[in-house]
């Protein structure tokens, strides 16, 4: 009876510390915030320009997460049809570097002239708390 009463409180203790830890692991100061660094922008909209002598123009935009070498993921809401794939307009992930900060492309095409982009970022941490953010960009 005893040695069962022994186990008890040795689990007990064990789950309470185990936890205990865990939840003093999960407190972050992790954010996302994500911009367009080289991008100028008027009443919440970044404006792109686009260049007409090339196929393409290419901006980039950051990611700020407080969070060295994570992993965050892009997608944007418009897609383009090359060679019968659709792509997005945007890569799809990158890393953290050890500010915190991590960087992809948006790659606009003619046929997006006067279109407005929504581009998504997010990231989960190490606690599976996730992060999501968003901007948009006017192609002038």
């Amino acid at each position: 009876m005893k040695i069962k009463s022994i186990f008890w409180v040795i689990f007990i203790y064990i789950l309470l510390t185990g936890c205990a830890d865990t939840l003093d692991d999960c407190h972050s100061d992790y954010y996302l915030e994500i911009d367009a660094p080289s991008l100028e922008k008027n009443s919440g909209y970044y404006e792109l320009e686009f260049l007409p002598e090339y196929i393409q123009t290419f901006t980039t935009l950051r990611a700020r997460t407080g969070n060295e070498y994570q992993k965050v993921s892009w997608v944007s809401n418009k897609e383009i049809e090359i060679a019968g794939i659709w792509t997005n307009l945007v890569n799809s992930a990158s890393y953290t570097d050890s500010d915190g900060n991590a960087y992809t492309v948006l790659g606009i095409w003619e046929e997006f002239i006067s279109d407005t982009i929504t581009v998504y970022c997010g990231y989960e941490d190490m606690c599976s708390l996730r992060y999501i953010d968003s901007l948009k960009v006017i192609i002038e």
